[in-house]
């Protein structure tokens, strides 16, 4: 008798907590933000700092708002044959809902070249999951995360690389 009771109390608090786990995931902030973006003149050179690479760009989430500090660069990649360079950027609302975008600027290649550019890495685009120094020796995935590598090149730019790694 005794135990039929112990039964029925758990099988009523198993379904409590079963439906209080739904309504609060049913509440919970599934949005991820979204950029805004707006016309800028900047030119990618050796003195770009991430700050002027957020000029011109906003982030915006239903529940939180205006999150336009809390935006990052995550990685620019130059490409020399067109003169470009491609910024990746990230944001995270509060809730851990994240958005990336990019944005392609035009890049003075000579004065790179001239003054360097320590974020450089390029990708081939046959193998988008091994990264290439300035050399165009071939950096891996594996190679990058180790941490055997070259001097001057980012392991972080790795096409495929994961976690919050700051460039």
């Amino acid at each position: 008798m005794r135990g039929n009771i112990l039964g029925i109390f758990f099988s009523i608090l198993s379904g409590v907590l079963i439906f209080l786990i739904v309504v609060a995931y049913g509440r919970s902030d599934r949005i991820a933000p979204e950029f805004r973006f707006s016309a800028t003149d900047i030119i990618y050179d050796s003195q770009t700092t991430d700050n002027n690479l957020k000029v011109g760009i906003n982030a915006y989430d239903a529940k939180d708002g205006d999150l336009t500090s809390r935006i990052v660069v995550e990685k620019v990649v130059l490409n020399r044959e067109k003169e470009t360079a491609v910024v990746y950027y990230a944001v995270a609302d509060y809730s851990g809902n994240v958005t990336k975008q990019s944005r392609v600027f035009p890049a003075d290649i000579a004065d790179i070249d001239s003054f360097g550019d320590s974020s450089e890495t390029m990708e081939d685009p046959m193998f988008p999951n091994i990264a290439l120094s300035e050399d165009g020796e071939g950096l891996t995935e594996e190679d990058a995360s180790t941490g055997e590598q070259e001097a001057g090149t980012d392991s972080s730019a790795a096409e495929g690389s994961t976690g919050n790694q700051e460039p």
